[in-house]
C-alpha cells in the first residue's frame, strides 16, 4: 500500500508515518525541503509547498512516477492562529485557510485522477474539534475546519462511485512532544493586551500537555480505519464522540453556556 502523507516534518504526520511504514506500508511524506529536516524520518519525504499548485503536482508526479500508484492520501498540513474576528486581519485568514483549506483542496485534486484510474483510493482529511463546534477568538481556524468537513463530505459522495473513500478524522488536542506554542499554534498579530485570546491560548497549550489522547493512538486508528473494507465518513475520537451529539440534541442556551466556559 502506497501511502501520502502531507505535512509529515513534524507532529502527528510525522507519527502517523513511522506508524504506517513500520506495518510495511510504503510511506511518503512532504516537507517544503526535506534537506533541511532535523531529525530525518524513518520513510521517504519529497518536497511539497502545499500553497503553491505547480509544487503539488510536481510531487505528484514524482510519487506517481517511482510507485505508479497512490493507495492512501493523509491530509496532515496545519496551522492554527488564535484571535477573534476584530483582531484577525484578512490577510491572516487567507493565509490560514491557503494551508488548512486550499492546501488540502491541491493535494486532493491532483490524487484523485490517480486513483480513478486506478479504481480505488483512500482520502483521509485530519478535522478536530474545531470541525464540530465554532470556538470564539478561533474563528478563523474553526471555520477553516468547516470548510474541510464540507469539501470531504461533498468528495465522499462524489467519489463512492468511482471506488474512492474520503475519512475525516476528528480527534482531540493531542499530547506532542513540542514547543506549547509555535508555528503550529500561535496568536494573531493584533491581540492586545487584556484580549480573552490569550487566554485561549494558554488554554490550548494545556490541553495539549494533559491530552490523554496521544498521536500513536490516532495513529492506530488512521491504520485501523484505511485497512478496512467498510470506511466510515466520519471518525470522532475521544471528547469529540460526545460533542457531535450534543450540539445535535442540547439546546442553544447549553451549548451557549458550554462554549462560554471555554473562556474563563
Amino acid at each position: 500500500m502506497v501511502v501520502l502523507i502531507t505535512g509529515a516534518s513534524g507532529g502527528f504526520g510525522r507519527v502517523l508515518g513511522a506508524a504506517l511504514s513500520a506495518r510495511g506500508m510504503r510511506v511518503y511524506g512532504t516537507m517544503r525541503d526535506p534537506s533541511r529536516a532535523l531529525h530525518p524520518p524513518r520513510f521517504d519525504m519529497l518536497p511539497m509547498e502545499i500553497t503553491d499548485s505547480r509544487s503539488v503536482e510536481a510531487c505528484v508526479e514524482e510519487l506517481l512516477r517511482r510507485e505508479g500508484r497512490i493507495d492512501v492520501l493523509v491530509n496532515c498540513a496545519n496551522q492554527m492562529v488564535i484571535g477573534t474576528v476584530e483582531e484577525t486581519s484578512v490577510e491572516e485568514v487567507q493565509a490560514l485557510y491557503d494551508t488548512n483549506v486550499f492546501g488540502m483542496l491541491r493535494v486532493c485534486k491532483q490524487v484523485i485522477p490517480a486513483m480513478r484510474a486506478q479504481a480505488g483510493g483512500t482520502i483521509v482529511n485530519m478535522s478536530s474539534l474545531g470541525g464540530l463546534v465554532a470556538v470564539p477568538t478561533m474563528s478563523a481556524y474553526t471555520s477553516a475546519k468547516f470548510a474541510l468537513e464540507a469539501l470531504s463530505e461533498a468528495m465522499y459522495h462524489e467519489l463512492r462511485p468511482h471506488g474512492i473513500d474520503v475519512v475525516i478524522m476528528q480527534p482531540v488536542a493531542m499530547a506532542m512532544e513540542r514547543p506549547a506554542t509555535g508555528a503550529h499554534l500561535r496568536l494573531v498579530e493584533a491581540v492586545p493586551a487584556g484580549s480573552p485570546s490569550h487566554k485561549m491560548l494558554e488554554r490550548m497549550a494545556r490541553d495539549t500537555a494533559t491530552s490523554r489522547l496521544t498521536p500513536e493512538q490516532v495513529a492506530e486508528k488512521v491504520y485501523q480505519v484505511i485497512t478496512r473494507d467498510r470506511k466510515p465518513l466520519r471518525v470522532p475520537m475521544d471528547r469529540a464522540r460526545v460533542l457531535g451529539w450534543v450540539k445535535a440534541l442540547a439546546p442553544q442556551p447549553i451549548l451557549d453556556r458550554m462554549i462560554g466556559g471555554l473562556l474563563k
